[in-house]
């Protein structure tokens, strides 16, 4: 149930007990069970306090550039740090009144005192000529502004900040670059957030807003990372794009089996952002690797990006988390994200067996996305929680795929294409059934 469930629950429960309709003790249950955190700011707050910084900022920034050339290199500075001044005064005041100040108010004072940092940085180069290039101040500022997240548990800085990072580190992406002004830094910068230091304890899970803008930002720093690493090996610079791209696959499984504690899993898979967007890149992935050409570049790339430092640590990473879901028993979750590792079970295969890869590759993929769409339907039929229309779209989209690959007429494909279609009419009717009877057995 989500947060807008649970506060419209709390409000028909004083109705219900005048009516009879509850006990005060189921009511009071319930009142514990479906606690809303209001320490936490939603969405609509954080926007609010954010755009009303962003206006004041904007328009102390108006005002002080409007007779910018008239003032002295004092009053410069003055203009320079005396925002940051009143802005760090001002978050001080919120310390100070701790749980009294409103979400909104903490929020509004740690993006008003990063704007304020930022403008600091900018006016000082400015007023001294001290130059530089952009990702240098988005460093600088972003770096300055992470302690507003730890101290003011601000969600709109670990915003900013995870946006920035994600930003600095795709235009790192630089062959020659030392590693320590290019992407491999994405990873050190998104621990500064694990988990909001400093103290490790959440008082409340991280808000879903949050939690998507962190799997995006991951998403694109640690593939920035895989095209960096792939381009530093000049030995295998041929296979540069295809060994960035199964790289961007270890990546997505790693997502997809991040650990997650009970609640975690018990929770809608919209409010799990890094499972959802990892399980769709693999699911496709797997569908492309059905290709016979495009299997051939996967094991191409597989075979070279396996001399690539960066590359057997996300297969550490990987097997620690395959351990994690075997112990809470993530079956779904494993079997997508295995797919990433069928090129490492291939290539000795192929080798041994003297075959062609790609035609290998290909047909191990697709009877191991047929297995999991039949494991999908079977569970749901066999009174397990099972992803049935899901199972069927993925055997729909694998005989469309296998289909469209041979070499049958246009008569044989379309009349083929056709069948699929039925089926998976059928088929949805078929479960829609099914759900209505479980609905009327439960009544």
């Amino acid at each position: 149930m989500n947060t807008s469930h649970q506060r419209w629950l709390l409000e028909q429960l004083p109705q219900w007990e005048r009516e009879g309709l509850l006990t005060a003790d189921a009511a009071r249950t319930l009142r514990e069970r479906n606690a809303v955190d209001d320490s936490q700011p939603g969405l609509a707050q954080i926007v609010m306090g954010a755009l009303g910084a962003l206006l004041i900022g904007t328009g102390l920034i108006a005002v002080i550039g409007y007779n910018w050339d008239d003032f002295s290199r004092p009053v410069r500075l003055l203009f320079a740090f005396l925002p940051l001044l009143l802005t760090q005064l001002f978050s001080l005041r919120v310390l100070q009144r701790g749980a009294a100040s409103a979400p909104w108010v903490r929020e509004t004072a740690a993006l008003l005192q990063a704007l304020a940092t930022g403008a600091c940085i900018a006016l000082v180069s400015q007023i001294y000529n001290l130059g530089g290039a952009w990702p240098d101040f988005l460093f600088w500022w972003f770096m300055l502004s992470l302690p507003l997240v730890w101290v003011l548990r601000s969600h709109a800085v670990a915003i900013f900040y995870l946006i920035s990072i994600a930003i600095w580190g795709m235009n790192q992406v630089e062959y020659g670059k030392p590693w320590y002004d290019s992407p491999l830094l994405y990873p050190l910068l998104l621990l500064g957030l694990l988990p909001y230091w400093p103290g490790l304890k959440m008082q409340a899970s991280i808000s879903v807003s949050v939690r998507w803008v962190m799997t995006i930002s991951a998403i694109f720093g640690f593939c920035s990372v895989a095209v960096f690493v792939s381009a530093r090996g000049g030995d295998y610079y041929g296979y540069h794009d295809q060994s960035f791209l199964w790289l961007w696959t270890l990546t997505a499984a790693a997502l997809a089996l991040f650990p997650l504690n009970q609640n975690g899993m018990e929770e809608p898979t919209r409010r799990k952002p890094q499972v959802l967007l990892g399980s769709l890149w693999l699911l496709g992935y797997g569908v492309a690797a059905t290709f016979r050409d495009v299997s051939e570049d996967i094991l191409k790339g597989a075979s070279h990006a396996l001399q690539l430092p960066w590359c057997w640590g996300l297969l550490t990473v990987l097997a620690v988390f395959v351990l994690l879901a075997v112990v809470r028993r993530r079956w779904a979750a494993l079997a997508i994200a295995s797919v990433a590792l069928l090129p490492l079970l291939t290539i000795p295969l192929a080798q041994s067996k003297n075959t062609h890869y790609s035609a290998l590759l290909s047909w191990i993929v697709t009877l191991h996305l047929a297995a999991i769409g039949i494991t999908l339907i079977v569970l749901e039929f066999a009174g397990k929680k099972g992803a049935p229309r899901l199972g069927a779209l993925l055997l729909s989209v694998l005989l469309i795929t296998r289909m469209a690959d041979s070499d049958f007429s246009f008569l044989a494909k379309g009349l083929a294409f056709i069948g699929v279609g039925m089926a998976f009419l059928a088929f949805n009717i078929l479960m829609s059934r099914q759900l209505k009877k479980k609905q009327a057995a439960a009544v």
